[in-house]
Parts: C-alpha cells; structure tokens; sequence
C-alpha cells in the first residue's frame, strides 16, 4: 500500500502510532510504589516492570529496523500491534510479578514499532534538515502522551487499581491496529525492496562501523539516559522520600513534557538556519546544566518537588533539542539502512535508558544524589559525543526528497 505522504494526515498517523510507547512505559510509574505491596515483593523486583520494558524497547528496535529493511514498514507495524495488544491483556492477568515482567517486555517490543519505523518513514522522505524539522514536531506532539500518562494512570489506580492500567492499554491497541490498517502507507525506499537478508544485515553492520553514525549514537543515547535516570528515581523521591500523593507527581512530571515539547518546537523552527549539529550542541549545554544543578540540589539538601523538577525540566528542554537532530542525522549517514539506523538509535536511548533507570531506581535512597552523580555522567558523555559528531559543513543541505 502506496498512498499519499505528504499532507498532514500523514505526521498524524505517525504521531498516532509514536504516542503508543512512551505512553504505555509511563502510564505505570506512579503505580511502581504501590504495587511492591499489592504483588507482595520488593521495590526493586517492581522497578523491572519499568527498566525491562525500556530494555525490551531497546532491543525490539534492533530486530524491527532490520526487518522493516527488508520486508517493508507497514505489515511489520501491524504485526508489532497485534503483540502489543495481546500482551497487554496478559500483563492485566498476569498472577504474580514474575509474569507481569514477562508481559511488559512482550509489550514493549510491540509499542515500540511506531516509535522507531515513523522516524524511519520520514527520513525514507526528506531530507536532514527537514526530517530533523518533522521529527521535532512529530514528537512534539507525542509528548503529549507521557504529559498525560502519569495523571491518566494514577486516576485509574485511584479508582480502578494499578491492573485496570493494563486493560486500558489493551484498548488502546485495537483502534491503533484499525487506525494502521486503513491509513499507514508504505514508504520503503524502492532501492530496498529487492534488498536480500544479507545486504540488509550488511548495511546494518556497517553503521556500528561507523564513526560519525556512532558519535550521533552516543549523544542520542546518553541524552536520554539523563531524562531515564530521572524517571526511575522521580517517584520514590516524590512518594517515598517528599510524601507526595500518585496525582501530585503526574502534575510535576507535566513540566518535563512541557521542557521537551519547546525544545523539540525550536528545534523545527530553527534547524534550517542553525543546523542540526548547532542544535545538539546547545542542547547538551542544557543538559549539562540541569544535571548540575540537581547536583547542587543534592548536596545542599535541599529537596523539594521545585528543587527537583525544574533542573530536569532544563535537561529535558535539552533533549528536545537533541534527539530529533541526532535521529536525523544518523540515519542519513547511510538512507539504505533507514530502518536499521533507526532501530539502532532507538535501541541506544532505550538501552542506555533502562540501564541508567535501573542504576537510579536501585541506588535511590533518601537522597537525590546517586540520581545527579548518574545525570552528570550521562550529560557529559553525551556532551562529547555531539563534539565528535560534528560535520566540517554543518549547513550542507542534500537535495529535498520531497
């Protein structure tokens, strides 16, 4: 199925279909606390429900970029849903934790396609510069869903309890398959369609080999390992640690989708006349910042939810410049492997990210220091990788696809 990809509908889908991970993954969180008791376990046995599926993101990406390359990006899509859906009713009865975490890792390799084949879609279409600009309105819109996810779900929890959360998701799956197959479109490029296993698997390896596409790589990974950091450590802090309530935290967690969503707004705007290696670069400085200063917070001892949430509100502004630009970028570094390229960004802010979820979750304490020592490293990291990634031309533009 070939249709029209260049009107609004189109990003809509997208958008669509993008909101469904990120959603899925946050709508739990403010659940994690209260299920230790409700499960009869440990808070950090609960944690997995949160780090797996990041993990099980990360690693879905790897398999659907790839196959994406080689069978097309809409009949994998609407297999990935089918496991979304599916999983998620498994999650919602799942006796005991240990079958939880089994049914949320299914989940997030099905709640991930949208997330990781529309980037690749839009950069099947268009330029560097002008992906970088549609991805960073693209997700723009799509954090909407983790602004809302934590108030959704802890008005569910409040009223239903944490596993109604899961049958919710189920419902989500349904009309996002129906959605999909009615009005996705196939964007494969027509140089991959007589691509075999073994040239898509030789495209794919070749980006690891690469340079540059590794440099975008690392900003793109250890960026979104500040913001995952935050995540597995915000609510213990906010619950455990201030006394806050589930809805007080959903409220706070709106000031980094707002953070991210101006980020993401500048950097459409902007990336013609900057470039996209201007737009990391600054936004790493952002990063940077609010990593230290939750590392004054900490060693001051001065928690509180503002303390907290306004420096991760400057880190996720940060990423909101970042990551569409990093995306972007490395994709371009070789468009025949659009969809391995993304599956491979996607499976470094994934993988970092639940890596450094887990470091957080599992060393939080009474304190936020452990969660800034562990943000500061990350926004360095990324810092110098976005240093490495730079092009000697940044405003070169490769001819509009479109």
């Amino acid at each position: 199925m070939r249709a029209d990809t260049r009107g609004g509908t189109f990003l809509g889908l997208l958008v669509v279909l993008s909101m469904l991970g990120p959603l899925t993954l946050n709508i739990l969180v403010p659940s994690l606390p209260g299920m230790v008791q409700s499960l009869n376990s440990t808070k950090e046995t609960v944690q997995l429900t949160l780090s797996l599926y990041l993990l099980g993101m990360a690693v879905s990406q790897l398999i659907l970029g790839p196959l994406a390359d080689r069978f097309g990006r809409r009949p994998v899509v609407m297999v990935a849903l089918v496991i979304y859906t599916i999983a998620s009713i498994a999650a919602f009865a799942a006796p005991n934790v240990e079958l939880l975490i089994i049914a949320r890792l299914c989940q997030s390799f099905g709640a991930t396609a949208g997330l990781t084949l529309g980037r690749a879609m839009i950069r099947d279409l268009y330029d560097e510069n002008k992906s970088a600009s549609m991805i960073g309105y693209v997700t723009m819109a799509m954090v909407v869903a983790p602004m809302i996810a934590p108030t959704l779900g802890a008005f569910i929890d409040s009223h239903f309890g944490w596993r109604a959360i899961l049958l919710f998701c189920a419902m989500l799956g349904v009309p996002s398959f129906l959605i999909a197959a009615l009005a996705l479109p196939e964007t494969r490029p027509v140089t991959l369609i007589a691509a075999s296993a073994k040239e898509v698997m030789t495209r794919s390896l070749g980006l690891v080999r690469n340079p540059r596409f590794m440099a975008y790589w690392g900003a793109s990974a250890f960026c979104s390992g500040i913001f995952f950091a935050f995540l597995g450590s915000a609510p213990y802090l906010m619950i455990d640690v201030l006394g806050q309530d589930k809805r007080a935290y959903g409220f706070w967690f709106m000031s980094l989708s707002l953070g991210y969503m101006v980020g993401n707004f500048i950097s459409g705007r902007m990336v013609r006349k900057l470039g996209t290696d201007t737009l990391i670069y600054w936004g790493n400085i952002a990063g940077l910042l609010g990593a230290v200063l939750i590392l004054l917070v900490a060693g001051f001892g001065a928690l509180s939810p503002l303390a907290l949430f306004l420096p991760a509100m400057i880190t996720s502004f940060g990423n909101g410049l970042v990551l569409p630009n990093a995306i972007a970028s490395a994709i371009g570094v070789d468009p025949k492997a659009g969809g391995a390229g993304s599956g491979l960004m996607g499976f470094g802010q994934m993988g970092v990210g639940a890596l450094m979820s887990y470091l957080a979750g599992h060393t939080t304490t009474t304190s936020a220091m452990p969660l800034a020592e562990i943000m500061l490293v990350c926004a360095v990291l990324s810092l110098a990788s976005g240093w490495l990634s730079r092009k000697p031309n940044p405003q070169h533009h490769e001819p509009d696809k479109a």
